[in-house]
Formats: structure tokens, sequence, C-alpha cells
């Protein structure tokens, strides 16, 4: 017989050491009365990672919903409606509906994702520790949903979980061979049409596992490969952040940003099981990512030319308009090829000694590489006339005459800036762990004790970024071939269609541009200041032990985990001595002891409640950590600025605290409540200084540790079918969230927000499934959050409006294998806005996108 978990409790009760532990909580006000409660309450099992084979809106709710409420941990779950189908096309997309998460959107799609409002989340694909290049974390928007069984969001840590991050880890789960009964294929494909970018682009995926009984055993094998192309079209209007002249609070400049660009990604995965025997099984998967984006950004600005004239708004010294003549109108763009290739691969085993006691083995391989070119060309042309609006309660908006600014023949080249680069990471990781489940009744209901290694290693270089002038009068059509016309525009801005440098040319004929401006087809060259490896080491074993009792007559399980993790760097960079750059070395190490606690009160059949405490770790990046200072000179359309690592850097922990009451009505329907607390110490923020550097100022940006912090919040979440609406379910969440840090290094900081970080959120989904016939509609909404503080330091902080978004997929199932499915994202062409506080800065317009697919599946 193999290993099984078994979390029944005794009828007679034990004596358990907790009952003082329990009994102090109640005092705290952390349990309720309601804990002397006589009902005999007989647990579900306690596998959080048992995988439940769903079909639908309403059997996936379900299967989510048992998941989450089986868990030993605080944590949310979503799973997969049908095989190869999400409610959205990536993960990122995906987790906007977890309570407590907040998401970003750029371009058409969700870029970055917070748990408790803050970044600090580890990323996990099957359990295993994964990443983008010289990053700690992947990118969950290059994940397609295509490929999910379901996605695992953990708000409260476990030993036997891989360290990284303070306030969250999400589990990206793949499907494996042995999930089905048999054979199983889906294929699926489609288009989706942008409004804004109005282009029509296929996505595809397909899907085929089966199993078979073979005179070695039985055997699985499963492969999946994911395609999407995606149009997009990013608009903007925007004002410089605030200056004063003569007394007149006026935006240092005004622009459109005119972005268009082209996301392909394509995805593989392969799984392969053997079962020699029962209680044996070996297997192998893979997973490969590749992300390619091509996309160009331009900068239209507008620089005042001889002043004729200033109006402000009525009882203020903030100006509302102005003409000039003679503006100068610069068109810079910034093309960009972005190149990222993701790959891991494992290997490993299961082995139920005993029907007891169970060994799992595994050894893995990332390896990450991120290449991008993102030359910038500099273009201007010198108008007749401009005027110059800036609108209190929307955006900016200008206008040029007497000057033809889609004619090239009046565009002359300013400058180069020839970027490029490439990062790179790899990691190798070992674990194994030992898991003894007694047969026998009594107190102690599993022991679990492993070690994981780690090797990762990482390297980056960039180039120079100092901008290479042009010769004088040098006319863009010198160039054939780069001249282009801005998008159509949807806002209101007052700008008709520009002249602009080609993306593509820029991206395709890079030699040919630099010989124009430079005379040479040289790149620029290697930056040596922007050179960094590091050889990171770690060795973490970890201990648990889960208990059951009861208090009174109320079970109880807890479980206790203790983690305890040693990091060796060996950091090489390169530093600054007398003008010359020299290889430096620097050494560190530390150990973090990370104890975790999470207690399970079953206070009736479906009432539970949760109370854990645990110590969690989060590392610097390693560009964070590197020694040099990269300086970039002023330009025409840059500051000088410059930004350095801090190898001092330390990593910083959390402290954290969840409570819940969850109760469970229905198998699809629940209501709960949570309270969180996590206490920073060192949590690593950035400060802005002048500095001098070759007798030049800048503004120079670096990385250190603050003293301490805290994050605090209160989460509910919600979820029904009503069988007085047939069909008919809703899902609704909301979440409070408010903390600050304290530091004696950057007084301004204490006190303040997170930034980045909104006090509201809620996530509303309408549900349905009924004769065939499956749909969603979800809405999402955070409160405004300041983005930057102290933003260029203008002395104005950088605040986001409000951001919601509505979204919706309808599915008919035309027979038992083939499925029509039609979705639509921004439905309600929502738009962000932030703001200096004393006119906005940036209005900034997407793509609604709507798509249809099939799917065939047996």
């Amino acid at each position: 017989m193999g290993l099984k978990n078994r979390c029944s409790h005794q009828k007679t009760q034990d004596i358990f050491p907790l009952k003082t532990l329990v009994a102090s909580l109640i005092g705290a006000g952390l349990l309720s009365a309601t804990s002397a409660w006589s009902q005999e309450v007989a647990p579900a099992n306690a596998a959080a990672t048992t995988v439940i084979t769903v079909t639908g809106v309403r059997a996936a709710a379900e299967s989510a919903q048992t998941i989450k409420k089986n868990s030993d941990e605080v944590m949310d779950t979503i799973v997969a409606d049908d095989i190869g189908k999400f409610p959205d096309t990536n993960v990122a997309q995906t987790l906007a509906h977890v309570p407590g998460i907040q998401t970003f959107r750029n371009s058409y799609e969700v870029t970055s994702v917070l748990i408790d409002g803050l970044p600090d989340v580890a990323t996990l694909l099957n359990g295993r520790d994964v990443f983008t290049s010289t990053g700690r974390y992947i990118s969950l928007a290059d994940i397609p949903s295509t490929m999910l069984q379901r996605v695992d969001v953990y708000k409260s840590t476990s030993s036997d979980l891989i360290e990284g991050g303070t306030v969250g880890t999400i589990d990206v789960r793949t499907n494996r061979p042995f999930d089905f009964s048999g054979l199983k294929v889906n294929v699926k494909g489609g288009y989706n049409y942008e409004d804004k970018a109005k282009t029509n682009d296929p996505n595809g995926a397909f899907m085929v596992s089966d199993r078979w009984k073979t005179p070695w055993g039985d055997v699985g094998a499963l492969i999946g490969l994911s395609y999407v192309d995606s149009h997009y079209h990013r608009e903007a209007e925007w004002n410089g952040s605030p200056i004063v002249q003569n007394n007149i609070v006026m935006p240092g400049a005004e622009g459109i940003v005119d972005q268009d660009g082209n996301i392909r990604r394509t995805a593989e995965n392969l799984a392969f099981q053997w079962r020699p025997q029962a209680g044996l099984e070996f297997y192998a998967e893979g997973m490969s990512m590749h992300y390619i984006e091509d996309n160009g950004i331009d900068f239209m600005l507008g620089f005042p030319g001889i002043n004729q004239g200033i109006t402000t708004y009525p009882g203020t010294n903030i100006e509302q308009s102005m003409t000039s003549q003679y503006p100068y109108f610069l068109s810079s763009m910034q093309a960009n090829r972005l190149n990222t290739i993701t790959n891991q691969g494992a290997i490993g085993s299961k082995w139920d000694i005993t029907d007891e006691l169970q060994l799992t083995t595994e050894i893995s391989r990332t390896t990450s590489v991120y290449n991008y070119d993102n030359p910038i060309l500099d273009t201007h042309a010198i108008a007749a006339s401009g005027t110059y609006a800036t609108d209190v309660n929307g955006s900016a908006n200008m206008s040029f005459g007497g000057t033809n600014l889609n004619n090239p023949s009046n565009f002359y080249i300013n400058q180069l800036f020839d970027h490029y680069g490439r990062d790179q990471g790899g990691s190798t990781d070992a674990r194994a762990d030992l898991n003894y489940v007694p047969i026998s009744g009594g107190m102690l209901k599993a022991l679990s004790t492993g070690v994981r290694l780690s090797d990762h290693s990482v390297d980056s270089l960039h180039s120079i970024g100092t901008p290479e002038e042009a010769p004088a009068n040098l006319s863009v059509t010198s160039l054939p071939g780069m001249s282009c016309t801005s998008t159509p525009l949807t806002g209101n801005v007052g700008m008709t269609p520009w002249y602009q440098p080609c993306a593509s040319y820029l991206l395709n004929n890079s030699a040919a541009v630099r010989m124009a401006v430079t005379g040479t087809t040289t790149p620029i060259g290697w930056d040596p200041s922007t050179y960094i490896e590091d050889l990171e080491k770690t060795y973490a074993w970890y201990g648990k032990a889960k208990f059951g009792s009861r208090l009174g007559n109320v079970p109880v399980d807890a479980v206790f985990g203790l983690r305890i993790v040693r990091t060796e760097e060996n950091l090489i960079g390169n530093s600054l001595l007398n003008g010359s750059y020299i290889p430096t070395q620097d050494r560190s190490s530390t150990t973090d002891v990370l104890p975790n606690m999470n207690l399970k009160f079953y206070l009736t059949d479906n009432l539970i409640s949760r109370f854990t405490v645990g110590k969690t770790v989060g590392r610097p990046s390693f560009a964070q950590l590197n020694p040099s200072t990269s300086y970039a000179t002023a330009s025409l359309t840059l500051q000088a600025t410059a930004s350095g690592g801090n190898p001092d850097l330390k990593p910083y922990t959390s402290d954290n605290f969840n409570d819940t009451l969850e109760w469970y009505f229905a198998k699809d329907g629940y209501l709960s409540a949570g309270v969180y607390r996590h206490n920073f110490k060192g949590y690593i923020a950035y400060d802005s200084t002048p500095e001098t550097f070759a007798g030049n100022l800048y503004q120079v940006s670096r990385p250190f540790n603050t003293d301490s912090g805290y994050l605090q919040g209160l989460e509910f979440a919600y979820q029904q079918f009503y069988s007085a609406l047939p069909g008919w379910g809703l899902a609704a969440n909301a979440t409070l969230a408010e903390g600050s840090l304290q530091s004696k290094e950057d007084p301004a900081l204490s006190g303040q927000p997170f930034a980045g970080m909104s006090r509201y959120s809620f996530n509303l989904s309408a549900l349905y499934e009924k004769n065939g016939w499956s749909g969603r509609l979800a809405y999402n909404w955070r409160s405004r959050y300041t983005d930057t503080y102290d933003y260029a330091n203008s002395g104005y902080n950088l605040t986001v409006s409000p951001i919601s978004s509505l979204d919706g997929s309808i599915s008919f199932k035309m027979d038992k294998n083939l499925t029509a499915s039609l979705t639509a994202n921004n439905i309600l062409n929502s738009n962000y806005h932030d703001s200096f506080g004393v006119f906005p800065r940036d209005s900034r317009y997407y793509d609604r996108t709507i798509g249809v697919s099939l799917s065939w599946g047996l």
C-alpha cells in the first residue's frame, strides 16, 4: 500500500501541549468562544497538492475551493476550468482574480503582480525555483495559461517551500500524464483583434498525453505547445515634472508617447512518468519559454520658442495655456528588440520505502538568457507656431502650425544612443525530502525533513550610455527607408500625425544609422561599469512536524516547521579608481533561521479558523549588488543621471502573521475573512542624491537597507452558485492594505506608504454554467497609489489614479469534443492616469482585445 496522508482525529481527547498556546490566543481575541462547540468533526484529508480533474467553470470553482480548504497554509488557488482553457491569456492576468493580488497593466496586458501590495513574491514552476536572466523571479506574463493545471498562491509560509518571497509565493503547476486516466488530446486555435493596433493575431495550443501498461510498469508521456502573437498600440499624453518660471508653475515639457509593438511567445513542455511498481515512480519534465518583442516608442516633445503669452487658471499660478513662435519639435524614437529564452528541466523520483515512509528526490537545471537592442534616434524640426495647454482634469494638449510636421524634409538628426546588452543566469538545484506518515492513530500525523542545494550564477554587461552627436544639418532623408508616420491617436491631444524614424529601420539597419551619425559602423562599445558576475550558493535544511489533537471538542491541526538557509555570495564587478576601472571582488555569507507555525481549528464541519506565524527572507537582486556606478551624461532629452548598486546590501526579513476564518457552506460556496501583518527588517529602498563626477553634477540612485517597516491589512472573499438562479454564480473579494518604512538614512521616506501599493482593491466575477454555455465577466479595481516620491527631485509626488478593468469570456460546447469561445479584455476602454498634484503627468490609452477560438479535445 502506498503512502497516504491520514488526518483523522481520535474520538478521545489527547493531552496536547498546544492547549496553553490556544488558551492565550483566545485571551488575545484571536479565537472566539465558538472553539467550545461540541460537534464531532472529521476534517477533510489535508492534501493541498492533490490533483482533481474537472471540466467547466463550476467544477473548477469546486476544485479550487477543496484545495484551499484542505491546505495547511493560508492559500488561494485557481484551477483551469478545462484542459488548455484558463479565463485569461497568461498567468499574470489570471492572478488578478485572487484575493490580495494587485496587478499593473503595461501596454495591453498585465505585467506585474503584487501580493498585499508588494512585489516581494517568490515564483515557482512545479515547486521549483524559476527566474528570468539575472532576476530572482520569472515574469508571469511569459507563461501561457493554456499549459496550466492550476496556480497556487501561498500567503503563509511552510518550511518546505523555497525561500525568497517575504509576502508570498506563487507556484505555477503544469499537467503530467498520470493526471489523466488515458489518452488526452486538446487542440486550440484562434485570433485576437486589438482595436487600437487594428490587427488580427493568431494564437494556438496543442497538448497530447497518454499512458500505457507495459511489461516494465506504467508509462506516461505528455507534450504541449503554445504560440501567442500579439500586436499592441499604446499612447499617452504627458506633462514633464513641474518647474517654476516667473512665479508660474508649468510643465518642464509637454509631449506625446506613441508606441506600437509586437510580442511573440512560444512555449513547449514535456513530461514523462514511469511507475515500475506500486510505490515507486520516476519522472522527467521540462519547459521552454521564448519571448520576442519588437516595439517602437516615439517620444514627441514640444519646447516653447519665443513666448507670446501665458494664461493661468483663475485664482492660481498654474499654467493653463501657452503660445509661442518657432517652437522646437523633437521626435525621439526608441526602438527595442527584446529576446528572452528560459529553459527548465528536471528529473526526480518518488519511493514509498514503507507504507509510512516516502523518499522524494529531484535535480533540476534552469537557464535564462536575455538580449536586447535599443537604438534611440533623436530628430527635430522647427515649427512656425505652437500652442500648449495643461488640463488639470485631463492631460497635455498641443498643436503646431505653419510647418508640415509629417514631411521628413523638415526634420534633422540630433543624436544616437547606441544601447544594447545581454543578461544571463543559470542554476542547478538538487533536493531530497523524507516524509513519514504513521498509519496508527495518535497525536503525530506527519514528519518531514529535507535538504536543498542550489548553485546559481549570473552575469550582465551593457553598452555605454553616452549619446553620439550627429553632424550639423544632417537630414533624415539621408537614410532612405527611415521615414514613418505616427499612428493616429484616439485621445483628444490636438496633434495630427507627425514624422517618426521607423523603429524597424533602426533595428534592422543599425550599421547604416551608425555610419550616418558617427562615420563608422562599429558599435559604441561595452560599459565596464555595468559588468557584474555573481556566484551564489545556498544550502537549506528544513524540518516539519504535523500534529492533530483536540481543544475540548474542537479538532486542531498544528504544523511546526523550521528552515535554515546558508547563502554564500561571490560578487565580481568593476570599480572606478583614479579614472580607470579595476576588477573588484566581494565575498559574503549569511545564515537565516526561519521558523513557522500553522494552526488549523475545525470549529465545525464547515467552519475553519487558521492562525499562522512565520519568518521569511528576501535577497537583493543581483543588479542591486553591483559595486559600480553607471553614468548617463546630460543631453537634449535626458538629465544627467547615474545608477549604482550596493555590494553591502543584506538580505531582508519579515515576521509574518495571518489569522483567518473560513466558512464552507456548500461544495462550491464559501465566505472567508482574514487579517495579516508583516514586520520587515532591512527592506530595500532607493535613495536619489546629487553627486559630482568628473566635474559634472549627476542625480545618483542607489539601493539601501531600511531600518524597519510593516504591512498589514484585511482580506474578504466570497463564492457561491445560486440554486434560485440556475447556472449563475458569483465570486468576489476585497482587500485593505496599509504600511510604511522607517529609515535613518532617508528620513523623508519614513512613515510614507509603500510606493506602488493601493490601499483598497476588489475583484468581482459573475460566473455562468448551464446547457453547454459557460462564461465569466470579471471586474477588477484598485485605489489610487503613489508611484514615486519626490519625482525627479521636483518636490512633487507622482500619484496614480484608481485603475479598473472589465474582462469577459463566453464558451459554448458544440458537442462533447468541440468548444467555441469568445473573449474580451478591457471592455470599458479603461485608461491610466497619474498626476503631480498640480496637474496630470500621463494619460495612457490601451487596446481593447476581442478573441475568438475553437478548442477540440478528447
